[in-house]
């Protein structure tokens, strides 16, 4: 029982991130400025460095600056034609 509730509190936990990473990636796909496949990636990669943070807290300035700076990269990356 123990580790069904752990694994619950993982899962909860989890579905917060993803939701709040969401929250802040929407506006930048929504005015094209990552593609489908790289908003896709920017979750994959962001979620579990949020999770596994040391500190276990989900803070959303945080977020934003993660998320904001993978949107940056990608957009980069897009520019020079490497993408």
């Amino acid at each position: 029982m123990q580790v069904k509730s752990k694994f619950l509190k993982k899962l909860n936990r989890q579905e917060r991130v993803v939701e709040e990473v969401k929250l802040v990636l929407k506006p930048h796909y929504n005015k094209k400025h990552v593609t489908k496949e790289e908003y896709k990636d920017i979750l994959r990669r962001a979620v579990p460095k949020i999770c596994h943070n040391k500190t276990g807290e989900i803070n959303p300035t945080k977020i934003q600056a993660l998320v904001e700076a993978y949107v940056k990269k990608f957009r980069k990356k897009h520019k020079l034609g490497l993408a």
